[in-house]
């Protein structure tokens, strides 16, 4: 089955209007889109913040979309919306990193400091925060949102115990993959009927595809870029000539092909791009297709959304 989602960033808005949410979900429905998926984050685990979570769920449910959680920024190990620290990374420095430098590993562009997946307490938090979501709210999928350790160097105490020295190349790729496997079981054996996928950079290596298609209990494996080539952009993550490798990983998986468009930031010569080159890459092999309502900034939004709505609507009969 073809399924189509909605990546949509009001969920962080502290105050946000119910009659906007309300109108979203039904451009989402009328585009045939069939789940909505939010960041969630440590701090929409409790508090204030969870109220516009709440409107989320319940106008996704009034027209008949599901909900998939996008887990944001956990221990600086996945991307997601806010590009903010979280408590535990900020909070458990037996549970860093530590690049080859000896220093620990830090991002200070989104995440604060990176844990390592060797630790136990990663690990804990991980199923621990998977938990509370799943007790929260009536999450329908969890989607894993670019690994970034896939290709880090780990030297921190508990990779050094566990390996017999640093995590890197090959056996990093492969300890990532086991440890997203984990939390992917733990969640089914909570909620078995979850739908859970997982994308990364379109320009990632074959070798790091292979390897995340892999992941115990994924519905959906792919990519994350623009639908425009490569020679239409600045850099190398673009959907064209990627999604085919990634499919061929997922196809000797045994998982279903994910892909999500990225449009956010966009620039009015990019809107043009997507909307030219959109159709083509919509006839290629996706089963699960995501795609950004709205971005973050935009003049005229407007205007890729109005021509974005008919191609994704007429998606499934292609």
């Amino acid at each position: 089955m073809k399924r189509l989602t909605a990546y949509y960033f009001m969920g962080q808005d502290l105050c946000i209007v119910r009659r906007h949410i309300r109108e979203d979900m039904e451009w989402m429905r009328d585009a045939g889109t069939d789940s909505v998926a939010i960041g969630i984050h440590e701090f929409q685990l409790g508090g204030q913040s969870m109220m516009a979570l709440d409107m989320i769920f319940a106008e996704a449910d009034r027209v008949g979309m599901t909900v998939h959680a996008i887990p944001s920024r956990w221990g600086g190990l996945v991307a997601g919306w806010p590009t903010a620290a979280g408590s535990f990374s900020a909070t458990h420095s037996e549970a860093w990193m530590i690049g080859a430098d000896g220093k620990p590993v830090f991002s200070g562009v989104c995440s604060g400091h990176i844990c390592s997946i060797y630790h136990p307490a990663t690990r804990q938090f991980f199923e621990d925060t998977i938990d509370s979501m799943l007790d929260t709210y009536p999450v329908s999928g969890i989607i894993w949102d670019e690994l970034k350790v896939l290709e880090s160097e780990d030297h921190s105490p508990a990779a050094v115990e566990a390996l017999g020295g640093p995590s890197k190349g090959e056996d990093q790729r492969r300890k990532t993959v086991e440890f997203f496997g984990e939390a992917t079981r733990h969640a089914k054996a909570r909620k078995s009927d979850l739908v859970i996928s997982c994308f990364v950079y379109a320009q990632l290596s074959d070798e790091i595809f292979k390897v995340c298609a892999t992941i115990d209990g994924l519905d959906y494996f792919g990519i994350d870029g623009r639908c425009f080539p490569e020679a239409e952009h600045t850099c190398a993550k673009v959907l064209p000539g990627n999604i085919e490798r990634a499919a061929s990983a997922c196809a000797e998986a045994g998982t279903g092909v994910m892909a999500l468009v990225e449009t956010q930031h966009a620039s009015e010569a990019e809107i043009d791009k997507t909307l030219k080159h959109l159709p083509a890459f919509l006839e290629g092999p996706v089963d699960h297709l995501m795609y950004y309502y709205h971005g973050v900034s935009l003049d005229d939004m407007d205007r890729l959304m109005a021509g974005m709505k008919p191609l994704l609507s007429g998606w499934r009969g292609q």
